[in-house]
């Protein structure tokens, strides 16, 4: 039985357009399942605030999973935290550990490069960089918001933050679909996307801070996922 490796996408916040609305703060509880079990809880929050003089967006998240199953069991526990300007992400920090074993990935940028250095279980740590113009966005800011109307797609340059390596990624607004979470009904988008390693659908809406998620259905190298908003008054 195959689990997945789920501590990456849930929530991709951020974009430019979030810099002209007002300041605010928001708070995202979503479970985990894995085969129809709930495995997990993920924990994000996010704000906007200045720093030197700029209006910024800060995240961060706390990702918890421990399925046991039959035949094979899995753990990650996990935080998450990035620094978004109106140009892009300037600092990402991850830091999880997978069944025991200690994952890291720090990255920010420097002048014209964003370094990201990485280092997994007891392997000597790997320093990589990416020219600003070899990538158009980064897993932290939700190029996916881009996207005019239904029908509409987008295929960007991604620099993927977690595995530090730049992937060509595909977006499609498929449909707009009403849903409600914390007694609240509102229509969101339901955005497919696919790169050579995941792929997946998202359901999400723009709020006065960033974008909120409803749910995400997807799958990678580790195997299928699903991620679902849960009642805050729970």
């Amino acid at each position: 039985m195959k689990l997945f490796k789920l501590f990456l996408v849930p929530l991709l916040l951020q974009t430019s357009p979030v810099f002209a609305i007002p300041a605010g703060s928001n708070e995202s509880l979503l479970a985990v399942y894995s085969h129809g079990f709930k495995v997990g809880e993920i924990v994000s929050r996010y704000a906007r605030r200045e720093e030197g003089g700029e209006e910024l967006l800060s995240y961060s998240s706390h990702t918890s999973i421990d399925a046991d199953f039959l035949v094979t069991s899995y753990t990650l526990v996990g935080d998450e935290e990035a620094r978004i300007g109106p140009e892009g992400t300037r600092s990402y920090r991850k830091s999880w550990r997978e069944n025991g074993v200690l994952h890291q990935v720090d990255g920010k940028v420097d002048g014209s490069l964003f370094r990201c250095v990485s280092m997994s279980g007891g392997a000597a740590p790997r320093s990589v960089t990416f020219p600003r113009e070899s990538y158009d966005f980064t897993t932290m800011e939700c190029p996916e918001l881009r996207i005019a109307g239904e029908g509409g797609e987008l295929t960007i340059r991604l620099l993927d933050l977690e595995t530090c390596e730049v992937v060509t990624r595909s977006y499609r607004w498929v449909r707009t679909e009403r849903l409600t979470v914390n007694g609240k009904s509102d229509l969101f988008r339901v955005i497919e996307f696919r790169d050579p390693k995941k792929s997946g659908t998202r359901w999400i809406l723009p709020d006065a801070v960033g974008v909120r998620i409803a749910r995400q259905d997807g799958t990678s190298r580790k195997g299928a996922y699903s991620v679902r908003a849960m009642d805050h008054a729970r």
